[in-house]
């Protein structure tokens, strides 16, 4: 990355980025195309991809292929990752998320054109200008049973949101991935997207789109493998909130194959499993033949 860039890439990201960022949210799932019909999926704030490093909240859901509410019951809440069994009872792609999670809030002071946390029990100076300051993150991520759906890749969620062009579980690494970025459901233009690697660090900017005018952003990747998208953006919280200016991350966490799998109908893989299940039922115990002891 040239110098220029380089700035530009950490100019966009400062007026985003919280102060005391450390650590950035994700959810990873131990397959984007599961045999089976459930999924384990790692969810966590770390400052490296992908090493958990603090549990995220149990609040987690999605949404089934036909874009009804999906709720796990199955979550343990550890000291550094929140682990979940997705259940996946049909055909098509899932998404689970975190959904929008709110943080603590900072006092921010002004100070020549830079602002800085509160220090606990500091007056700032007369005519000096604060603000409060609010964490909010979403981490999403695709799973597709047999075959791809878009039914809920199609539905952006949360304000500051991640939309897939490319179907997230269809992403070839020699062809790319495409997202649109929306804020309050308008394109967010001339924003610095950063895409990280597994093993990458999260003040890692070295990899990162700028979006176009219509918010759109377009990544290559030099080699399949693991990683996520990051978007960071700020903006004046909603009314009655906790906070004047909300700090927004967004992730995206996917694969890029070096090529599609082939896929499976559920209906015909779960019809033969009940055949076979149903021939073993019937076939009699072998009858012992021979002297009895």
């Amino acid at each position: 990355m040239t110098m220029k860039k380089h700035v530009l890439a950490a100019a966009l990201l400062a007026l985003a980025a919280t102060p005391a960022a450390a650590y950035t949210s994700y959810l990873k799932p131990e397959a984007y195309w599961p045999e089976g019909n459930e999924v384990e999926v790692e969810g966590s704030f770390a400052s490296q991809f992908f090493a958990p490093e603090i549990a995220l909240s149990s609040d987690i859901a999605g949404l089934n292929p036909d874009g009804s509410a999906a709720a796990y019951d199955q979550i343990v809440v550890d000291t550094n990752a929140t682990r979940l069994e997705a259940n996946l009872p049909a055909a098509g792609t899932y998404r689970i998320s975190t959904g929008e999670q709110v943080g603590n809030v900072t006092s921010l002071v002004g100070v020549e054109g830079q602002w800085r946390p509160l220090a606990e029990g500091e007056t700032p100076p007369e005519g000096t200008p604060v603000t409060t300051l609010q964490a909010v993150t979403l981490a999403d991520t695709y799973v597709t049973r047999g075959q791809a759906s878009r039914e809920v890749v199609d539905q952006s969620h949360g304000r500051l949101a991640i939309k897939p062009v490319t179907h997230p579980n269809q992403v070839l690494a020699a062809q790319g991935f495409q997202v649109d970025i929306l804020f309050d459901g308008a394109p967010l233009t001339n924003a610095a997207i950063v895409l990280y690697g597994e093993g990458d660090t999260d003040n890692d900017l070295d990899r990162y789109v700028v979006t176009d005018a219509s918010g759109r952003a377009t990544f290559a990747f030099e080699a399949p493998g693991h990683y996520v998208i990051a978007a960071r953006h700020r903006a004046a919280m909603p009314a009655g909130g906790a906070a004047q200016v909300g700090s927004y991350t967004t992730t995206l966490t996917f694969e890029a194959l070096a090529e599609l799998p082939a896929g499976y109908d559920v209906a015909a893989r779960e019809a033969e499993a009940a055949r076979a299940a149903s021939r073993r039922e019937r076939t009699p115990a072998r009858r012992r033949v021979g002297r009895q002891d």
